[in-house]
């Protein structure tokens, strides 16, 4: 394997090779901050808001007044990435929204290869690919990295934050039972994928078995007051308690 020299690295190397840890760095003492913060825009449409070409990343933030994120490959920079925003003067959660995206969506923007080629989708039928999406999405709830904080640690089945240790985008979770279309996230990935689940359930549906035992896990939960909630089964039911 042909490894490049620093020098001659270009922008999407650079940005292919970014972790969570560097970016924090190279935003400075409260680059954490920034990123979490700007991982909360997440209506950014990639077609529409993101060019990546040569030495220029571009994000157009229409959430945050149309501010524009630039990151370029300048040689005095460090870590040869510059970057800025047209409505700040100093590094702010927008460009920290830039670095969420870069780092969350590598594989979509370019930045990393996709998985070795299976079966064609087409060549599936609809239970195959189903079990193709779940196996994805739960292959990635084993391998990616996740802080979970629960709202009662005592209980299984009551509301969590989890956090991506890689791109920094806290998701709420309603975790209200094991079977596929009982619990919900607050990720993109769940509001559009119609399977009733996602990596972050997965993950804490596992972290929920490890530390409860099956008789707990079989108490259903109980809730104090009224409300209405969406079953994601094979089809939607609006579900009223």
């Amino acid at each position: 394997m042909t490894t490049k020299v620093s020098h001659r690295l270009t922008l999407t190397d650079r940005l292919s090779r970014l972790t969570f840890y560097r970016a924090c760095q190279l935003l400075g003492p409260h680059g954490r901050e920034l990123i979490q913060q700007g991982a909360a825009y997440d209506t950014i449409d990639l077609e529409r808001d993101v060019y990546l070409r040569g030495d220029l990343f571009r994000l157009r933030l229409s959430a945050a007044g149309g501010a524009i994120v630039t990151i370029t490959a300048k040689t005095s920079a460090r870590d040869r990435l510059h970057f800025n925003c047209t409505t700040c003067e100093t590094v702010c959660e927008h460009i920290g929204a830039a670095f969420s995206l870069i780092l969350e969506e590598k594989m979509a923007l370019g930045l990393a290869a996709p998985p070795p080629e299976r079966v064609p989708a087409e060549s599936l039928g609809e239970e195959a690919l189903v079990e193709r999406a779940l196996d994805d999405r739960a292959e990635r709830a084993r391998t990616e990295r996740f802080r979970l904080r629960s709202e009662n640690p005592k209980k299984p089945w009551v509301d969590y934050t989890i956090i991506s240790a890689v791109s920094g985008k806290a998701y709420r979770l309603a975790l209200r039972g094991e079977a596929r279309g009982e619990s919900y996230c607050s990720c993109p990935d769940f509001r559009t994928n119609t399977l009733g689940t996602c990596k972050h359930i997965l993950y804490a549906l596992e972290r929920v078995r490890r530390l409860f035992s099956a008789t707990a896990r079989r108490k259903p939960p109980r809730h104090g007051e009224t409300f209405v909630h969406v079953l994601y089964g094979k089809t939607l039911t609006l579900h009223f308690n």
